[in-house]
């Protein structure tokens, strides 16, 4: 049980949302936002990152590979603490995640999804960061209810695509 264990990183959920709540569409982002997935490249670089099978699957889709220059911890029921490739990692509760943070002196941690992961580790995050599109989007995987009480924002920047001519807003909250 995670309450149990004395050693917690600092955890920062990384998330871009539409206006519905919608992060995700048949395991792809619904937009394009290239300054966002900059954003997401120099906060994460260098640091572990968790996600979801089906997110790390449809990263590996698209770029080939897992995250470069992270460690990609995979949270699954499917593979148990295998290494498939460099920089990858399958542990199978939060414990091990934990566990093995510990033993490789990582004091932060990065969530980037799914749905489902997003929802175990809200409770025990410190920081959001995330990217509001000013837009609506169809998709079928959501940004689990939260709530907002909890949290103060403290960054925030107005921003529009050039390309796709959405707008969206890069914003930081920390849990009060």
């Amino acid at each position: 049980m995670v309450q149990s264990l004395k050693f917690k990183p600092f955890i920062t959920i990384i998330v871009a949302m539409a206006q519905n709540g919608v992060i995700g569409q048949k395991g792809m982002l619904p937009w394009h936002i290239s300054e966002d997935l900059k954003r997401f490249k120099k906060m994460t670089l260098k640091k572990p990152v968790l996600m979801g099978r089906k997110t790390y699957d449809s990263i590996t889709e698209r770029i080939g590979g897992g995250l470069p220059e992270r460690d990609n911890l995979v949270l699954t029921k499917q593979r148990k603490n295998k290494k498939l490739e460099k920089n990858t990692y399958f542990f199978s509760d939060v414990d091990q995640v934990f566990f093995w943070l510990e033993l490789n002196r990582h004091k932060n941690l990065f969530v980037a999804g799914g749905s489902t992961i997003y929802e175990k580790f809200l409770p025990m995050a410190n920081r959001i960061e995330m990217t509001h599109v000013h837009k609506n989007f169809a998709g079928d995987t959501l940004f689990p209810n939260w709530d907002k009480k909890e949290w103060r924002e403290c960054k925030g920047q107005l921003r529009k695509d050039t390309n796709s001519k959405v707008e969206f807003y890069f914003s930081t909250y920390n849990k009060i």
